[in-house]
C-alpha cells in the first residue's frame, strides 16, 4: 500500500456456526457470505521471507504467512487473501490458512500504487498507464495513457488522472475496462486527487481550489486559501473534514477546508527538510523527513502530536495507512514498523515472529508436568539399585528437605546468518525540469543494500541514459518541446537493478522573436507582428516597449503608441510570455524596429511667373514645401513680409505622410523680406525660412 491509498471500512457478516466450524476442522476457504476480518495491517520482512499481521490497536504482531518476494516489497489485501507485490513477482497468500499460491509475473517494474477497496484489490502501475485488479476476478487494464494519481471510494469505484490528457476517468468495480472519463480539466490545469467524506475530489493545483469529481463532471470551485503552486500535494483522504496538503518547496503543511464557505487553512510551518506524505489515518497526519529519518505526526488541527526518529536500516521506508485507517512507517527491509496510535502517538514493532507458549515448555522456575503415559520419577535413596519399598505411613511423616533446583538459564540465540547483498532501493526524491528540448531529472542516493551503488540508469519513452553511481543529476538532449516524458531512475549495484522512481517533465523552449513592422502614421507609430514559435508553451500575452514610452501587455498582434516627438527616433520591442506544460512562465526572444519621426519643416522659394488680382507684371508664385506634419490634416499657410503680417492665407492639406507642396501663393513687390507660417488646427505655428524678393 502506499501513501495515496484509499482505504474504506469494509461490514464484516460473521456467521457463528459456520466459524466455529472451520476452526475445529481447519477449513482454510471462508464459507459463502462470510468475509474474513481484514483489520490492521500487513507488513512484508525481506530478511524473513515472511508476512507479518500487525494489529493496530496493541501494535503487536499476531500472524505471519511464509511468502517468498523481493526485498521492498509491499503488502496489499482483499477479503479473503493478501499479496506480496515486488517489482519480480506478485505472491498470494491465504489469510485463513496463511499458506502462499503460486506467483506472478507484475506488468512493470516500477512500484505500483496500492488501492485496498471492495472488488480490489488494486494495483496502479502510473507510468505504463496499467491498473491490475488482484480479486476475483482478476484482471489487468489499460489506462489509455500514463496515471498522474488515483483514489477509490468505497464503493469500489477507482479513479484515475491520465497524465498530460487533462481527463479523470473512473473503473467501476468488476469492470474489465475503464468505464469512462467524465471529467475534462480546464486547459492548462493541473492537479491531483484526494477523498473528502467518500466523495473524489480534484485539487487544483492551477489556482488553488477544489472540486467535487463526479460522473456529470466537476463540482463548482472551492478556494483553498492558498496561493497557486505546483508544489502542493494532498493526501489521499481528509483528516477530520480537512484536506491536508504538504508544499514541498515552503515546507508547509496545510489543513484547508472543504466546504463552500471555507474556513481559513491552518498552516505549519515544517523543519527544514525533505518530506514525502501527507498520509492522513483517523485524525492524524503523518510525515517523514528523509533527510532527518524522522517521522512527525499531526492532529485534525495542525498540533503536533509526536516525531520519532526511523530505525536504521537498508532500503527506503515507505509510509502507509493501513485497513485500519492507522499510519504504519516500514522500514526497507520490513524488519521494523512504526505503528501510528490514533492519538498520534508512535510505537516502534520490531517485525518478529509472534511468541508462542509451548506445553512442554515450562515457564522458568516451574517443575514440569508429567509427560502423557508415563509416571512421575521415583525419588531414589541410598546407593542400592533397587527401589525402596513405599512405606504406607510416609503421608504421616514429615519427609526430608528438597533444595529447589535452580531454573536453567535460557540458551543463548544462534547468531542469524549474514543478509547478502541485495539490488539496491529506489532512488529517493526524483525530479525532473523541463528545458528546451532537453530535461534535467535529478534524485538522491538510493539505500546500497551492503553492495555499492555503481550506476544509475534513466529511462523515457524513446531513450535512456547510464551515470555513475556518484552522480545525482542527468541532462537529457534531444527531447520534443510539448510532449510529456516520465523518467525511471533506477540504482545498480552488484546483485543487479533495484525498483525505480519516476518523475514527469514537459521541454518546452522560450518562444521565438515575432514578425515586427512599425509604421510612422499621424504622429504616432502602428505595430504589427505575427505569432512566433512558442517552443511547445502556452500564449499568455505580449510585451511591447518603446523608446520612453509605457510597456503595453497586449493579447493580440497589433499596438500603437501616440504623441510620438517630431525628429526624434524610437525603438519598439516585442516578445511572446508562454507558460509551460508544467507550469513555468517564460519570456520569449525579443523582436525590435525602430522609426524616426521627420521634423516638422516649412521652407519657401521663388517660383515661376503668375499673375493675379493681388499681383502686378513682376507678380511670381511663391513655393512652399511642407514635411513632418500630421497625415490628412488641413493647414493653413499665411504669407508675410516685413511691410505686411498678412499678405494671403490659403490652405492645403497633407497626404499620407504628413507632406504637402503648395505653389497658390504669389508676391510682386521687390526689396521685402516675405515667409510663411504654417498654421496647425490647434493653433500651433511652425515658421519658415525667409527670402528676400527681387
Amino acid at each position: 500500500m502506499s501513501w495515496r491509498t484509499r482505504l474504506p471500512v469494509i461490514a464484516v457478516v460473521v456467521v457463528a456456526a459456520a466459524a466455529v466450524t472451520a476452526a475445529v476442522t481447519g477449513a482454510a476457504k471462508p464459507l459463502p457470505g462470510m468475509r474474513v476480518v481484514p483489520g490492521g495491517h500487513w507488513v512484508y520482512n525481506s530478511v524473513l521471507q515472511a508476512a507479518f499481521h500487525l494489529d493496530g490497536g496493541t501494535a503487536g504482531i499476531d500472524a505471519q504467512a511464509a511468502v517468498p518476494g523481493d526485498q521492498g516489497s509491499q503488502v496489499v489485501q482483499g477479503d479473503t487473501n493478501g499479496y506480496v507485490v515486488g517489482d519480480s513477482r506478485i505472491s498470494r497468500f491465504g489469510k485463513s490458512d496463511l499458506t502462499a499460491g503460486p506467483a506472478v509475473a507484475p506488468p512493470s517494474k516500477e512500484v505500483p500504487l496500492g488501492l485496498e477497496t471492495a472488488g480490489g484489490p488494486y494495483l496502479v502501475y502510473r507510468q505504463a498507464g496499467q491498473v491490475v485488479r488482484l480479486g476475483d476476478p482478476s484482471a489487468t487494464m489499460s489506462a489509455g495513457g500514463p496515471i498522474s494519481d488515483a483514489v477509490a471510494t468505497a464503493d469500489g469505484t477507482v479513479w484515475l488522472l491520465r497524465a498530460g490528457s487533462g481527463l479523470i476517468c473512473r473503473l467501476d468495480q468488476g469492470a474489465d475496462r475503464v468505464t469512462s472519463c467524465p471529467v475534462v480539466l480546464p486547459a492548462g490545469h493541473t492537479g491531483s486527487l484526494t477523498v473528502v467524506g467518500d466523495q473524489p475530489h480534484f485539487v487544483d493545483t492551477t489556482d488553488a481550489t477544489l472540486r467535487a469529481v463526479g460522473t456529470g463532471g466537476l463540482g463548482d470551485a472551492v478556494s483553498m486559501g492558498l496561493a497557486p503552486s505546483a508544489n502542493l500535494r494532498p493526501a489521499a483522504n481528509d483528516v477530520s473534514g480537512r484536506v491536508p496538503l504538504l508544499d514541498q518547496q515552503t515546507n508547509r503543511l496545510y489543513l484547508v477546508d472543504p466546504a463552500p464557505k471555507p474556513q481559513k487553512p491552518v498552516a505549519v510551518q515544517l523543519p527544514a527538510g525533505q518530506y514525502d506524505g501527507p498520509v492522513a489515518g483517523g485524525s492524524v497526519v503523518a510525515l517523514v523527513d528523509r533527510s532527518s529519518g524522522t517521522l512527525l505526526t499531526f492532529d485534525g488541527t495542525g498540533k503536533q502530536a509526536d516525531a520519532k526518529p526511523i530505525p536504521p536500516g537498508a532500503g527506503t521506508s515507505r509510509l502507509d495507512r493501513g485497513e485500519d485507517s492507522q499510519v504504519y512507517v516500514e522500514g526497507g527491509q520490513g524488519t521494523h514498523v512504526l505503528v501510528v496510535g490514533k492519538d498520534g502517538k508512535v510505537t516502534d514493532v520490531p517485525v518478529v515472529p509472534p511468541p508462542v507458549n509451548k506445553p512442554d515448555q515450562p515457564a522458568p522456575g516451574q517443575p514440569a508436568p508429567p509427560q502423557p503415559g508415563t509416571l512421575p520419577p521415583v525419588e531414589q535413596r541410598g546407593t542400592g539399585d533397587a527401589a525402596p519399598k513405599p512405606d504406607v505411613n510416609a503421608g504421616n511423616k514429615p519427609g526430608p528437605a528438597r533444595t529447589p533446583e535452580k531454573p536453567a538459564k535460557p540458551a543463548k540465540p544462534p547468531a542469524p546468518p549474514a543478509v547478502p547483498a541485495s539490488p539496491p532501493g529506489a532512488p529517493p526524491s526524483v525530479s525532473a525540469t523541463g528545458g528546451a528540448g532537453s530535461a534535467t531529472v535529478s534524485w538522491g542516493a538510493a539505500a546500497a543494500n551492503r553492495a555499492t551503488v555503481t550506476s544509475y540508469q534513466i529511462s523515457w519513452s524513446g531513450g535512456s541514459k547510464t551515470v555513475g553511481g556518484g552522480t545525482r543529476q542527468a541532462s537529457i538532449p534531444g527531447l520534443s518541446n510539448g510532449t510529456r516524458y516520465t523518467f525511471t531512475v533506477v540504482a545498480v549495484n552488484k546483485a543487479g537493478t533495484g525498483p525505480g522512481a519516476s518523475a514527469s517533465a514537459t521541454p518546452a523552449a522560450s518562444a521565438s522573436a515575432p514578425g515586427l513592422t512599425a509604421t510612422y502614421r499621424n504622429g504616432g507609430a502602428s505595430l504589427s507582428w505575427t505569432q512566433p514559435d512558442l517552443g511547445g508553451g502556452q500564449l499568455v500575452n505580449y510585451l511591447v516597449t518603446g523608446t520612453g514610452q509605457a510597456q503595453q501587455t497586449v493579447s493580440g498582434t497589433t499596438a500603437t503608441y501616440s504623441g510620438l516627438a517630431a525628429g526624434k527616433s524610437y525603438t519598439f520591442t516585442v516578445r511572446a510570455v508562454t507558460k509551460t506544460p508544467d507550469g513555468e512562465t517564460r519570456n520569449g526572444a525579443t523582436a525590435s524596429k525602430s522609426i524616426t519621426v521627420p521634423a516638422q519643416s516649412v521652407s519657401i522659394s521663388r517660383g515661376a511667373k503668375t499673375s493675379s488680382s493681388n499681383c502686378s507684371k513682376d507678380c511670381y508664385q511663391v513655393n512652399v514645401s511642407m514635411t513632418g506634419f500630421e497625415a490628412n490634416t488641413k493647414y493653413d499657410i499665411q504669407l508675410s513680409s516685413s511691410s505686411n503680417n498678412n499678405v494671403q492665407t490659403e490652405s492645403t492639406t497633407t497626404n499620407a505622410s504628413g507632406s504637402a507642396n503648395y505653389n497658390q501663393l504669389d508676391y510682386d513687390v521687390a526689396g521685402e523680406t516675405i515667409y510663411v507660417q504654417v498654421i496647425a488646427p490647434d493653433g500651433t505655428i511652425v515658421k519658415s525660412n525667409s527670402i528676400t524678393w527681387k
